[in-house]
């Protein structure tokens, strides 16, 4: 079974992208804590909603969304590299013109750990989920 034809699968590793994308952008900003001048960034986090409902209509899905009503609401777009900007929120700004906060940071990199932890545990529950359904229940034979 090819799991990157199933658009939940293709949708749970934009996600896993993000946030490692984001975790690097976090270290980066605590590893500068003490450089004159440095601006904490972070990485805006993509429309993963947004995305979902595009999946439901890519081609690869067996049975795409139809639209059967006028008022239906059509999906459109796409998602953009992940891009790293200067953080306008952050909570102090040092004499030497840094705003990075390590207590800031820290607790972006927990939320970050948290996210990514959820991601890789709706992965294995799918994964096993279709492990059952063909009838190797844990993966065994």
């Amino acid at each position: 079974m090819n799991f990157n034809d199933i658009s939940l699968f293709t949708l749970m590793r934009g996600k896993l992208g993000y946030l490692s994308a984001r975790q690097s952008v976090i270290a980066q900003n605590i590893a500068n804590a003490d450089t004159p001048d440095y601006r904490a960034r972070d990485i805006a986090e993509p429309d993963f909603k947004k995305m979902a409902m595009q999946a439901g209509n890519s081609p690869a899905q067996k049975l795409p969304m139809h639209v059967t009503n006028a008022k239906h609401m059509t999906v459109s777009g796409s998602m953009s590299a992940f891009e790293a900007t200067e953080r306008k929120n952050t909570y102090e700004l040092n004499p030497d013109g840094n705003n990075v906060s390590t207590e800031e940071e820290m607790m972006k990199a927990a939320e970050t750990q948290a996210e990514y932890t959820k991601v890789l545990n709706l992965y294995r529950k799918t994964t096993d989920m279709f492990k059952t359904a063909i009838g190797r229940p844990g993966g065994g034979a």
